[in-house]
C-alpha cells in the first residue's frame, strides 16, 4: 500500500534538490552502516526513509553526470531527438509495437497516471503496452484492463544493487520495445535503464538540470502550471496519441474485496442510507509535514457525528493505528476505524462507498477521487492546482503563504520542513465550512 505501510515513529528524512556538504557527509555515514549478511546482501538495519535518501543521492550525484556523458558520447549516432516546435516527428504508430511506461513511485502519482495508459491503449490499441513501477504499487495497477503486462522492479529489495539492475536491463532488453514513456519526473535510473536497454525510442519530460536530455529522444513539455493528469496525458500527445478523457480512472476492486467491505459496514452498522464520511489522516513518512493535529481531526469528526449524524470512518495502515488512536483519545463521540484492517483496494471499495472523503496530501485522496467520491483536501507545503483531487466537485483548502509552496517534485524538491505553518493555519471551522458549502453533500 505504498505511502500507507510506513512507521510513523521514525523520524523522516528527506532529499532535495541540493545537498550541503553536512548533508552528503552524514549520508555517506548512513551509507557505512550498510551489512554484508553471509546468506543475503541487506541494507539493515537502515530505515525505509535512509534506503530511499541514499538511493535519491546516489541517484543526483552518479545519475547525472553518468547520463550526461551518455548523450554526449551517443549524440553522433542518433538522430535529433524530437519536440513539438522540431521539424523531426516521433515514431509512427503503425511502427509501434511495444510500449514501456516507467512510473516507479507513488500511490497518488499512479493514479494520476491511469488516463494516461488509458489514452495509450486507445492510441495504440494493437501495440503491447507494458508498465515497470514498485511493488508497493502493485494495487493501484493491478487489474488494469489497458496493461498487457506489468514488470516489479524492486529497487529496494530483491533488485536491489548493481546486480538487479543488470538483470533488470537484461529483461527488458530481451522483450524488445519500440517505446519508453518516463513519467518519473527526476530520477536518472530510469534514463540509464532504457538507454542501456536498447529501446530506440525513448520519451522524457524536457526538463534542465538532470542531465537526461541527451538520453531522451523525443522530448515532451512538462507543464508545470497543469495538474498532473494533464501533464502526463502531453506525453502521450507528444508520442502520437490522439485526445483522450482526461477523467479519472477508478481502482479495480475483486468481488471478495466487495465481500469483506459488505462485511465491515454490517459489522459496523453503517445503512446505504448513512451519510458515511471518511477521514485519512495519515502520511507516508516522507511527508509529514503535510499532516493537520490530531486534536482539529477529533473536532472535526465530533462535529460531524453531531451535526450530520454522521458514520465517520478513519482510514489507514497498520502502521497509522498509532496516529488514528492518538485522534480517537480527544474525541468525545465514537467514530469507526478502519485503519490497520484494509488492503489499499479495500479502501478504495470504501472510499466509493462513503458521500465524502476528508483527507490530507496523500495517495489514498487521489483513490477516492478515482472511485467518484467527493473529495475535501487539506493542503499545505504542495499546491492543490497541481495535485489537488482531480475531477469535478472536489474542494480543497490552502493557506498559500509567502513560503509555500515548498515542494516541487519535477524538481526533486521534497519539504523537509519542520514548522509546517500552512498546515497550522488550516482550522477546524475551514473543514467545516466546506462541509457546509456543499450541504453536507
Amino acid at each position: 500500500m505504498n505511502n500507507m505501510n510506513n512507521n510513523y515513529t521514525q523520524k523522516p528524512v528527506i532529499c532535495q534538490q541540493e545537498f550541503s556538504g553536512n548533508e552528503c557527509s552524514t549520508l555517506l555515514q548512513r551509507i557505512q552502516k550498510f551489512q554484508l549478511d553471509t546468506s543475503v546482501v541487506s541494507w539493515y538495519p537502515l530505515s525505509i526513509m535512509d534506503k530511499i535518501e541514499i538511493f535519491k543521492l546516489i541517484d543526483k550525484l552518479i545519475g547525472t553526470p553518468l547520463c550526461f556523458l551518455l548523450g554526449i558520447i551517443d549524440k553522433p549516432f542518433k538522430r535529433k531527438p524530437f519536440s513539438p516546435s522540431s521539424p523531426f516527428s516521433p515514431p509512427l504508430p503503425a511502427d509501434i509495437k511495444k510500449i514501456l511506461v516507467i512510473k516507479l513511485v507513488a500511490i497518488g502519482d499512479l493514479v494520476v497516471a491511469l488516463p494516461t495508459l488509458r489514452a495509450l491503449k486507445q492510441s495504440f490499441p494493437h501495440a503491447h503496452l507494458a508498465l515497470m513501477t514498485t511493488p508497493r504499487v502493485r494495487e493501484v495497477v493491478e487489474g488494469c484492463p489497458y496493461l498487457d503486462e506489468i514488470i516489479y522492479y524492486d529497487i529496494l529489495g530483491k533488485d536491489k544493487g548493481v546486480t538487479g539492475l543488470i538483470k533488470l536491463i537484461r529483461t527488458l532488453k530481451g522483450k524488445g520495445f519500440d517505446l519508453a514513456m518516463e513519467l518519473d519526473h527526476y530520477y536518472r535510473i530510469t534514463s540509464l535503464i532504457t538507454y542501456f536497454s536498447g529501446i530506440k525510442n525513448r520519451a522524457g519530460f524536457d526538463l534542465p538540470g538532470q542531465g537526461r536530455r541527451g538520453l531522451v529522444t523525443i522530448k515532451s513539455p512538462y507543464l508545470i502550471d497543469r495538474h498532473e493528469v494533464e501533464a502526463f496525458l502531453e506525453m502521450a500527445k507528444t508520442v502520437g496519441a490522439k485526445d483522450a478523457p482526461t477523467e479519472l480512472v477508478p481502482i479495480w476492486v475483486s468481488e471478495e474485496d466487495k465481500k469483506y467491505v459488505d462485511s465491515f459496514f454490517e459489522q459496523n452498522k453503517i445503512q446505504t442510507d448513512d451519510f458515511v464520511v471518511a477521514i485519512h489522516p495519515g502520511t507516508g513518512p516522507s511527508a509529514t509535514c503535510r499532516r493537520w493535529a490530531a486534536g482539529r481531526f477529533a473536532g472535526l469528526a465530533d462535529w460531524l457525528i453531531k451535526e450530520y449524524k454522521a458514520k465517520v470512518i478513519f482510514t489507514g495502515a497498520p502502521s497509522e493505528v498509532e496516529l488514528v488512536n492518538s485522534i480517537l483519545a480527544f474525541m468525545c463521540e465514537k467514530p469507526i476505524v478502519a485503519a490497520g484492517r484494509t488492503s489499499l483496494k479495500q479502501l478504495a471499495e470504501i472510499a466509493r462507498r462513503c458521500r465524502l472523503f476528508i483527507s490530507v496530501d496523500t495517495g489514498p485522496l487521489h483513490v477516492a477521487a478515482a472511485m467518484g467520491t467527493r473529495v475535501i483536501g487539506l493542503y499545505g507545503p504542495n499546491v492543490p492546482s497541481k495535485w489537488g483531487p482531480y475531477g469535478e466537485g472536489h474542494l480543497t483548502i490552502y493557506k498559500q503563504l509567502s513560503c509555500s509552496p515548498c515542494t516541487r517534485q519535477y524538481l526533486g524538491q521534497v519539504s523537509r520542513c519542520q514548522n509546517p505553518i500552512c498546515m497550522e493555519q488550516i482550522t477546524v471551522e475551514d473543514v467545516k465550512a466546506q462541509v457546509e458549502r456543499i450541504g453536507g453533500v
